[in-house]
């Protein structure tokens, strides 16, 4: 693969993981409104399409890598900075402030999706309470209960 071209696809690569993200944030909050409202399907579907973004970003890492290296740049932050600050001005900027956007990203993404895990915890553990550990009829809902 010729230079330029690695070069183009690193840069295709990480407009759309900033894209990726963004859509990650938006999915995030949906699935929190499907835990609350209890909407099972609704949370298999955000979850099934989180799952998605979540590979497309992992091979694009992955990508970054391996292109950096074909570059003979360190195939981290630093190399991908070398490689940004070598393009045109026109697009420079504009890339860089992309580079330097997604660990923002992430971290909003990271707390969301936390504070879903917490919801979802909690609801647990409300089921948990509310189930019969031993003696179904013991149970305050049971059928044989209610008389």
């Amino acid at each position: 693969m010729k230079r330029i071209d690695i070069v183009r696809q690193l840069v295709a690569d990480l407009l759309d993981d900033h894209q990726y993200f963004q859509r990650i944030e938006t999915l995030l909050s949906a699935q929190r409104q499907a835990i609350i409202s209890f909407t099972p399907s609704q949370l298999e579907s955000h979850t099934e399409q989180l799952m998605e973004h979540y590979r497309h970003i992992h091979q694009h890492a992955q990508q970054r890598i391996r292109g950096l290296q074909q570059l003979s740049l360190s195939a981290d932050q630093h190399g991908m900075r070398q490689l940004l600050d070598g393009l045109a001005p026109a697009a420079q900027q504009h890339l860089l402030t992309i580079w330097r956007d997604l660990p923002t990203q992430l971290q909003r993404c990271q707390h969301a999706n936390n504070a879903n895990q917490q919801l979802l915890e909690m609801q647990h553990s409300l089921f948990i309470e509310w189930l019969p550990e031993t003696d179904p009829a013991a149970w305050l809902y049971h059928p044989d209960s209610l008389g």
